[in-house]
């Protein structure tokens, strides 16, 4: 897609948005082109970080109005031969979009290239965002409340009035809150459009394979247009289209797919949803430690689209040259969605041309660089509350340990782990079933306050290896302290 803004008068034209033209005061006129032609190639051979596939093309475009455009790709055209995106041949399409400066013009037309994906103004639709935890829309945390903006135009050119945002937060979080300082609540108020916190929602009860599930009724009465975060998992691998949906469900469910290992569940569940459409935003993405704000930004500027959740996962986790994660071999096991990245039909860009080498997440990592995650796929709220709790004892001092949570690590996984912590009722169990020696058992219905001073306990002091009764002491005056402080 080509895309200048000009002059009502057409002398003058830009490549990126303007509101008005400085000269004459006069408006702007959008010029799309979707149809170029090829007027020029380059073939380049030499690799960078952003361009590590070699050998690969520019293309250089031209449209109807003259507008030129480079475009890489990895395969090699004619000069003279045109350029035109098909629409998707297959329900199982993902369609990758490069998006320069318009975020809008560019998710109208990768949404119109879905196979068989139709609109009505009849529809109900729930926009399902990811919006974990407080954190602003640089930080690339949570959905892009652009991207939301973007996708509600679209979805009222189509006549559909009946349209809500709902999420819930990463358990421990507020997802008022968190929608507040994303951006996506201000975007709410400006179409009047409902924001529904799921966590509040109706439930209904749903089985499958032995597994109850508990899913907000706003996701099944509803036609879903999932919209994730696009970024890296230190637990799974990545959030992406499958790991959004884990959040229309209610607490106690999310807490027992991790109980029963996520990475079996997360298949199960998506299963049992009612088809949705994804739109993953990637027109920032986060790399490194996510899926918190402990991540990077990657300044990715794409959009993945797809009916097929395991497909679009499969895609972004080959885009970033990352490892396959488990839950998309569950998947492939159990027939849902195709994962082999081969037979995905991609529309847009080349999957070749827009692989880089993003950061993997570090599964032991936490805030403090002398605090290690041992993490046995905690559910959402003790994996938030840890990362939480150690980013509070950020500046101090102090001498490594490790905090061991959730319930699937091994004897292997402690071996060598002397100064550890078991955090959580699951792991408190899973350390007593493994005969582990542990300094500190810290269960997750304390104060805040208390887990803070017993955690500051073990890291600074090199020969702790067990918390004494003088510990439990102070810890309990400190949790006192912080709610006499809190009442007045």
């Amino acid at each position: 897609m080509i895309i200048r803004w000009v002059s009502e008068d057409g002398k003058r034209k830009w490549i990126y948005p303007v509101e008005r033209d400085i000269y004459t005061k006069g408006r702007i006129i959008k010029q799309v082109s979707t149809k170029a032609k090829v007027i020029g190639i380059t073939k380049v051979n030499i690799p960078s970080p952003l361009h590590p596939i070699v050998p690969y093309y520019v293309m250089l475009l031209e449209d109807e109005y003259g507008n030129r455009m480079p475009k890489k790709t990895m395969r090699e055209h004619k000069i003279g031969g045109t350029y035109e995106l098909k629409a998707a041949a297959t329900d199982g399409a993902v369609i990758i979009t490069k998006i320069k400066y318009d975020i809008e013009e560019y998710l109208k037309e990768s949404i119109k290239l879905v196979h068989a994906y139709e609109l009505k103004p009849a529809d109900k639709i729930l926009i399902k965002p990811s919006i974990i935890e407080a954190a602003y829309a640089y930080q690339a945390v949570n959905t892009n409340p652009k991207v939301i903006d973007a996708l509600i135009n679209y979805l009222r050119e189509k006549g559909i009035e009946d349209i809500a945002v709902g999420e819930q937060a990463m358990l421990g979080n507020d997802v008022t809150d968190a929608a507040n300082k994303a951006g996506i609540l201000d975007v709410c108020k400006k179409h009047d459009v409902p924001f529904i916190d799921l966590s509040k929602a109706e439930y209904a009860e749903k089985t499958a394979d032995g597994f109850s599930f508990r899913i907000a009724k706003d996701a099944i009465d509803r036609k879903v247009i999932n919209v994730p975060a696009m970024k890296t998992n230190s637990q799974i691998g990545i959030s992406g289209a499958m790991e959004n949906m884990i959040r229309v469900t209610d607490e106690r469910t999310q807490k027992r797919m991790f109980e029963e290992d996520i990475e079996k569940t997360l298949p199960k569940l998506i299963k049992e949803l009612p088809k949705f459409l994804t739109v993953g935003d990637a027109t920032i993405g986060l790399h490194a430690q996510g899926p918190t704000s402990m991540g990077e930004p990657a300044f990715l500027n794409m959009l993945f689209v797809s009916k097929d959740p395991a497909a679009l996962d499969s895609v972004f986790v080959e885009a970033g040259l990352f490892k396959m994660p488990q839950y998309l071999k569950e998947a492939a096991a159990i027939g849902l969605g195709n994962t082999d990245t081969k037979s995905i039909e991609i529309i847009g860009d080349d999957l070749e041309a827009i692989k880089q080498h993003l950061k993997c997440p570090e599964k032991d990592a936490t805030s403090h660089p002398h605090i290690k995650l041992i993490d046995g796929k905690a559910d959402p709220y003790i994996f938030n509350s840890a990362l939480k709790m150690t980013a509070k004892l950020v500046g101090l001092l102090g001498y490594e340990m490790r905090l061991a949570i959730g319930l699937h690590f091994s004897e292997e996984d402690l071996a060598g782990k002397n100064r550890l912590v078991a955090y959580g009722k699951d792991a408190i169990k899973r350390t007593r079933e493994l005969g582990a020696k542990t300094a500190a058992e810290i269960p997750e219905d304390i104060d805040d306050m208390e887990k803070i001073a017993l955690l500051k306990s073990v890291l600074e002091s090199e020969e702790k290896s067990r918390i004494t009764i003088a510990d439990k002491l102070k810890s309990k005056f400190a949790g006192f302290g912080s709610k006499i402080k809190t009442r007045f």
